[in-house]
């Protein structure tokens, strides 16, 4: 066995035994002698003898080799390294450093990386200064062998230095680095004449500002009414005040949504790159940067809600004063950022359009044959201040009249307006809000309402069902679903600044430059209304037309047979001038859904009328010259809506009326005439007629809203016309109608309303009463001005007249559900409490006339019902009562009378004084008191000292006008 096979078992005990030691020279010297023992241990000797001596030199060699390699290492690499050196990102990453602390004492970690960074360059500089010193011996062909060798050392050693340090600024980076001081405001670029008409509103929002109480502000209005331009304002000059330490702007936009906003308020707040971050270690870090500071948040022109606290931004309260300011054009969005208070952006007064037209066209305005025009076409931008901006800046400096008198005419024939920038910069902001209403049925119903002219209060109810008839309401089968479903889509469009409220909350409006905005979208529509329009659109122009709308104009004559296939509404409306349509008109209308022709002066429908197949809706309210409604109207089996209402000449229904089952609204108001000995036989014929004809009332089982009255023309007339016996069959077929919504009908006697009640099928089958009605009971004629055809809403009204007694169930169970109660005629009552104090919880409104027994309104019995009198009242009309003596004898319980705004009084003539003074003490609301004809008034408040009159005048009656 050889020596080098290492498997001698003399081996390896002596190796275990030495555990694994390792072996030297002299090791192997004994292990030589060792083997002399054994047979043939001779021949090894030699062996041995060499591995004696070479064994150690090679060792010596080896132990050598390490640090020669790496001294040679230092000198073979050192160019190498130099330009890893020059390479190395340290003294970047430490100017990055350096930037971001600026003024700021850096941390202590911070500082003492930044004195290794310098003592490292330090070093770097020397050893390139050494580096290319040592190069220039000969052109580096005569190196010092030990410099370059120690030069190389330190090299490597440096870089190995700079990389540790490097891992170090990765360490705190983002963690003990100071933040970069941030700028207080950002400056908005605003044009300064525009901060005139913004001035009031920004001082609004200054006050909200400093309210302690107040953290969300909410700012709404339609585009282009200045809402930007305000915020601006407001971020420049909070930004020149100590009250927030930031002001941080976002413009969100209709494409922003929260990571948008967290992106832009992270470069705000100068966080490191936060591309690659989650949207939740992003919220983290904003708000721990804006946690402990006061800020303002600036969100201009949000779309959809945003969820602050998913953004990052800490809770706002008293303690941190931080605020939070929004713009929208929907209000809608208002509520859901739930926001302490908003603040409507309203359009410019007169003066301040005046002023900002002025500014941009120059005083090319001013001049004496242009300024007519100038403000014409001021008025048409109705206060919309980039109307103003647009038109003007179309106009800067033209002194060329005929431009001036095509651009108002532009204006006034919005289908071919061509002013220059409409279409760019007013077209195109206003289509940003109508393309994000949430589908087509919203779209299509706010250009409906261009329909209408120029400032036109437009009904909602009427709207409504107009939108509904054209099929556009989808799953809605009723009238009432219709107003409803039409109230809050009319509701979003305001909220959305594409519609106005009007003067009551049953109306709305559209503001000039959206209607010129909604027509040029309503690519179908022919709209010619105003006074100005005297002769119908012509042949080609009905072609095409899918609505007309031709109000309130000066139309005498209509074409014979327009050709519009595709017609589907014609309004004609209040064209008092119009007496005649042509036999043929309708023939070429088979797609006509509705067609209103209120308010014209036609005495008959023409014979195309009966072709209009498809018609679900017939207006013909207040068209006093007609007389008749002919028997052919049974072939509308489509008529959904049939409107006689208000002062027409109908005397009476045709029984054909029952053929349109479909009905679901029918309103008919008849004539009002009285007879006289100058009237000849055919009238006297007609009014012995039945004004509703029996039978008609049962097969119209879909009826909702049934109004039935007679158009009070004369108020001289002391009775209405109905035949009672034939009434009182009307009444009994009224009982079968099961679908009833609204009720506007005529009951002989009392005992006719308590026949209705008890077995009216409506009644039986829900638990709930009508949720509108008008019942008139008895035979005496009340004011004719509660027969507006209209139906108001939330309308519960009683009329009773001729009355004898008070203690009919009938009276007392519909008075417990009314609004306005109207007693007239009474011929027993000796004080309106007689009908209960309980029964009149609801009333808002109570007249009170010719009721010959009545002394007073309450006394002091009513006190043991322990009920305040009629504490919802707000208007009170008190006439031709002979007796009346007082409103009230006795106190009256705290809250009663506590809302009465009104009150008139007429024709009182035993009446002395109107208040005792205890009572006026509780009239907290009064504001008008009208009292006339009452020849015997003494005083107006009961005095019974000085001080106490001149007590309660001052507190009670400051706002009290007489008369």
């Amino acid at each position: 066995m050889s020596i080098h096979d290492g498997g001698s078992p003399w081996r390896e005990r002596r190796r275990e035994k030495r555990g694994g030691e390792k072996e030297t020279s002299l090791m192997a010297w004994r292990r030589g002698l060792e083997l002399q023992e054994y047979p043939g241990g001779e021949e090894h000797l030699i062996t041995l003898g060499m591995d004696m001596i070479i064994g150690p030199v090679l060792e010596i060699v080896k132990l050598a080799w390490g640090p020669i390699g790496r001294r040679i290492g230092y000198i073979k690499n050192l160019k190498k390294n130099m330009k890893e050196l020059d390479k190395h990102d340290l003294f970047a990453a430490r100017d990055d450093v350096l930037n971001k602390i600026n003024s700021s004492k850096p941390k202590e970690v911070c500082n003492k990386w930044l004195e290794n960074v310098k003592q490292i360059e330090d070093e770097v500089n020397a050893i390139r200064e050494e580096y290319y010193e040592d190069k220039k011996c000969l052109i580096g062909w005569c190196p010092n062998i030990y410099s370059r060798m120690k030069l190389g050392k330190r090299v490597e050693d440096i870089i190995k230095e700079m990389t540790d340090q490097s891992k170090k600024w990765l360490e705190f980076h983002g963690k003990e680095l100071p933040d970069e001081p941030l700028e207080k405001v950002l400056l908005q670029n605003v044009q300064v004449n525009s901060s005139i008409a913004a001035e009031l509103k920004l001082q609004k929002i200054l006050g909200f500002i400093n309210d302690v109480k107040i953290r969300k502000i909410g700012i709404h209005g339609m585009g282009g009414m200045g809402k930007t331009t305000v915020m601006k304002l407001l971020n420049n000059q909070l930004g020149e005040s100590q009250k927030f330490e930031i002001i941080i702007w976002v413009n969100v936009s209709r494409e922003g949504n929260r990571r948008k906003v967290q992106n832009d308020i992270a470069v705000r707040l100068k966080l490191h790159d936060v591309s690659n971050e989650s949207d939740d270690r992003l919220r983290a870090s904003i708000s721990k940067k804006l946690n402990g500071m006061k800020f303002l948040l600036i969100l201009d022109d949000i779309w959809e809600k945003i969820d602050l606290s998913d953004v990052g931004i800490p809770i706002l309260n008293q303690d941190n004063g931080c605020k939070v300011l929004l713009t929208t054009r929907d209000f809608g969005i208002c509520q859901q950022m739930e926001t302490d208070v908003e603040i409507q952006m309203e359009r410019l007064s007169e003066e301040e359009a005046w002023s900002l037209f002025n500014d941009k066209v120059g005083d090319v305005a001013m001049s004496p044959n242009i300024e007519a025009i100038a403000r014409d076409i001021v008025k048409k931008c109705d206060g919309l201040p980039l109307a103003i901006i647009v038109i003007g800046s179309s106009l800067r400096k033209r002194r060329d009249v005929p431009l001036w008198t095509n651009t108002l005419m532009e204006l006034e024939s919005p289908r071919t307006c061509q002013i220059k920038g409409m279409e760019k910069e007013l077209f195109s902001c206003l289509r940003i809000s109508y393309e994000r209403l949430p589908d087509d049925f919203q779209r299509n119903l706010f250009l409906y309402c261009s329909l209408y002219p120029e400032d036109y209060e437009i009904v909602i109810t009427e709207l409504a069902e107009y939108y509904w008839l054209e099929g556009y309401m989808e799953g809605v089968d009723s009238i009432e679903g219709a107003w409803n479903k039409g109230w809050h889509m009319v509701s979003n469009l305001v909220d959305a600044s594409l519609l106005e409220r009007g003067n009551t909350e049953e109306h709305i409006k559209m503001h000039d430059m959206i209607r010129v905005f909604a027509l040029n979208e309503a690519s179908r529509f022919l709209v010619r209304t105003g006074k100005h329009v005297k002769h119908p659109p012509e042949e080609k122009d009905w072609l095409q037309s899918q609505k007309i709308s031709l109000m309130g104009c000066s139309l005498v004559r209509l074409l014979e047979r327009p050709n519009c296939s595709t017609l589907s509404t014609l309004l004609l409306q209040d064209n008092d001038q119009l007496t005649m349509i042509p036999d043929s008109f309708f023939e070429c209308m088979h797609s006509l859904c509705i067609l209103d022709l209120s308010g014209t002066k036609i005495k008959s429908l023409p014979s195309s009328s009966w072709t209009l197949v498809n018609l679900r809706g017939l207006y013909l309210k207040d068209c006093r010259k007609l007389e008749e409604l002919p028997s052919q109207v049974g072939a509308l089996r489509q008529l959904k809506v049939l409107h006689l209402g208000g002062s027409t000449s109908i005397k009476f229904l045709p029984r054909e009326v029952g053929e349109l089952t479909g009905l679901k609204r029918l309103i008919v108001g008849f004539q009002n005439r009285n007879r006289s000995q100058n009237d000849d036989e055919d009238t006297k014929e007609w009014n012995m007629k039945l004004r509703v004809p029996t039978g008609i009332i049962p097969k119209l089982q879909l009826l909702e809203e049934l109004s039935l009255y007679v158009a009070v023309r004369d108020v001289r007339v002391e009775k209405e016309q109905w035949d009672d016996e034939s009434m009182e069959v009307v009444v009994e077929e009224l009982c079968r109608l099961e679908h009833l919504t609204y009720l506007n009908a005529y009951f002989p006697k009392v005992e006719s309303l308590d026949h209705f009640l008890r077995h009216s099928r409506l009644l039986k089958a829900t638990s709930s009463w009508f949720r509108r009605f008008r019942f008139r009971v008895g035979t005496e004629l009340t004011d004719g001005r509660l027969f507006s055809p209209e139906v108001q809403e939330g309308e519960r009204c009683l009329v009773y007249n001729g009355g004898f007694g008070t203690s009919h169930a009938a009276i007392m169970e519909t008075l417990a559900r009314c609004s306005d109660f109207y007693l007239q005629d009474h011929r027993t009552a000796r004080k309106l409490s007689e009908l209960g104090p309980a029964n009149m919880i609801e009333l808002k409104e109570c007249s009170v006339k010719s009721c010959e027994k009545m002394e007073t309104l309450f006394d002091g019995d009513e006190k043991q019902e322990a009920c305040a009198l009629l504490p919802n009242l707000e208007t009170l009309v008190i006439a031709n009562l002979p007796k009346l003596r007082s409103l009230c004898d006795g106190p009256l319980l705290l809250g009663s009378l506590s809302r009465l705004r009104v009150l008139h009084l007429v024709n009182c003539k035993n009446l002395k004084k109107v208040f005792q003074l205890g009572i006026i003490r509780q009239l907290c609301s009064l504001k008008a008191l009208w009292v006339e004809d009452c020849s015997n008034m003494e005083e107006i408040i009961e005095i019974e000292e000085e001080e106490e009159m001149s007590m309660s005048v001052a507190s009670h009656t400051h706002n009290i006008n007489t008369l």
